[in-house]
């Protein structure tokens, strides 16, 4: 599985903002003076494929009751493909965008079969198509630019070429390390006004006062152990996707559902374990993976030692 690195929750907030932006349709200031190959809504994207000799990338708009959301599947490897689903996190967002409005380093132009062989856009094993409710546009890739990592790239059913930014073909080549969702929650903390947290221990439903303190919901005093523990599932973070167990063997230990002042919801999280793992035993759930993932073993094993504090 490939190596991804824990996120905390100072950075929900920035998370948020980069959604809001890719669902505003903006740009980078550094973008905006950049030549516009096509211009889209975002919302009019349908998929991006990438395909190359060693890796098929593959981001679909899906929907489901809590609106639309972004999917990907790849196939990585020529003779013994592995296939790994996951969904689409906030850098994947931004480069649906940047695909959905084509901002170019350099517009060539109809290129020449001279610039063709030149510019290593001969061969075309390696390819972009964005599929639009109305139609598709493709970009073949060829050579990296002299001394940058920037790629030439023809659109083959003009014969133009362009000079495209490496933000653009870098994630797609990278693949679930570059594109996958990496937070359980995308709400601020300081919305979260109550939890009902459930274990085979039994259940409790806590309210959070102004001061951050936690108290039952019907009185009482501040209860530290469980701050503490909810601190702990506080950290929890998504080690990687592509898990695939055996649902007889696996063992609920925690699920902690989030509602705000109004009383409505704001997500889920439930924390299971896999008995038959032959290492990290521990899985994660939420509203953002929509499908189980592993989590980062050390901080769950900390959330279930903590179960015996608060049941």
């Amino acid at each position: 599985m490939k190596g991804v690195k824990a996120h905390g929750a100072l950075f929900i907030v920035a998370v948020v903002a980069a959604l809001l932006a890719w669902n505003r349709d903006t740009v980078p200031d550094s973008d905006r003076e950049l030549p516009l190959a096509w211009e889209r809504d975002t919302t009019d994207v349908v998929a991006v494929h990438y395909l190359s000799p060693v890796m098929d990338v593959r981001i679909q708009r899906r929907s489901d009751d809590d609106g639309f959301f972004l999917w990907a599947i790849e196939i990585e490897g020529a003779e013994d493909p592995d296939t790994l689903e996951f969904p689409v996190g906030a850098p994947g967002h931004t480069l649906v965008g940047r695909l959905a409005s084509l901002r170019v380093i350099r517009d060539l132009g109809v290129v020449s079969p001279e610039m063709i062989t030149r510019f290593g856009l001969d061969e075309l094993d390696e390819r972009i198509t964005v599929t639009f409710r109305d139609g598709q546009r493709e970009l073949a890739l060829g050579d990296s630019v002299f001394g940058s990592p920037d790629r030439y790239v023809l659109e083959p059913a003009t014969g133009v070429g362009y000079v495209v930014a490496n933000n653009i073909v870098n994630p797609l080549r990278i693949g679930e390390g570059a594109l996958r969702e990496r937070f359980l929650h995308l709400f601020p903390d300081s919305e979260v006004s109550t939890v009902r947290v459930t274990s085979p221990g039994g259940e409790r439903t806590m309210a959070r006062d102004e001061s951050g303190s936690w108290t039952p919901v019907d009185g009482g005093q501040p209860d530290e152990a469980f701050a503490n523990f909810m601190q702990r599932v506080g950290e929890l973070a998504i080690g990687g996707y592509g898990i695939d167990p055996v649902p007889a063997t696996l063992r609920p230990l925690l699920r902690v559902d989030y509602q705000d002042a109004e009383g409505a919801s704001l997500g889920f999280l439930e924390l299971l374990r896999d008995d038959a793992a032959e290492t990290n035993p521990f899985l994660l759930r939420s509203e953002r993976t929509r499908v189980l993932a592993s989590a980062v073993a050390s901080l769950a094993e900390r959330v279930e030692q903590g179960l015996g504090d608060v049941f």
